[in-house]
C-alpha cells in the first residue's frame, strides 16, 4: 500500500509542475498584435518575418521585420505592450545575438 501512496504523490507532484510550468510558460503574440505595436512607434512599411522566443530571457522575443528589405531586430514582450529596441549581447561569450540575426536574414 505504501508504494501506491507514494507513486500517487510523485503523479501528482508531476501534474502540478506541469500545471505550473504552463501557466508560465509565455506564448508568443501573434504577428497583427506585433506588427499594430511595432507601427505605433515605427509609422512605415514594414512586414513581420519572424517571432522567436528567447531561452534565455523569460518574457521576451525576438522580432524580424523587413523594412525596405533590410532586417531590423527588436525584442518584445508577450503581450506586445512594450518593445526594445537595441542589441543584446551574451556577456559570457560576447556574442551580439542581435547582430547574429541580422546577418541570417541579410543573407536571405
Amino acid at each position: 500500500m505504501g508504494s501506491v501512496t507514494m507513486r500517487l504523490k510523485v503523479l501528482t507532484f508531476g501534474v502540478m509542475i506541469t500545471t505550473l510550468l504552463a501557466a508560465c510558460s509565455s506564448e508568443a503574440p501573434n504577428k497583427e498584435e506585433v506588427a499594430a505595436s511595432i507601427k505605433k512607434i515605427m509609422p512605415v512599411n514594414f512586414e513581420v518575418l519572424e517571432i522567436n522566443k528567447l531561452t534565455d530571457i523569460p518574457g521576451l522575443f525576438e522580432v524580424v521585420v523587413n523594412v525596405g528589405k533590410q532586417p531590423v531586430v527588436f525584442y518584445i514582450d508577450k503581450k506586445a505592450k512594450y518593445v526594445v529596441s537595441g542589441s543584446i549581447v551574451a556577456v559570457d561569450t560576447k556574442k551580439n545575438l542581435t547582430l547574429e540575426t541580422q546577418k541570417k536574414f541579410a543573407r536571405k
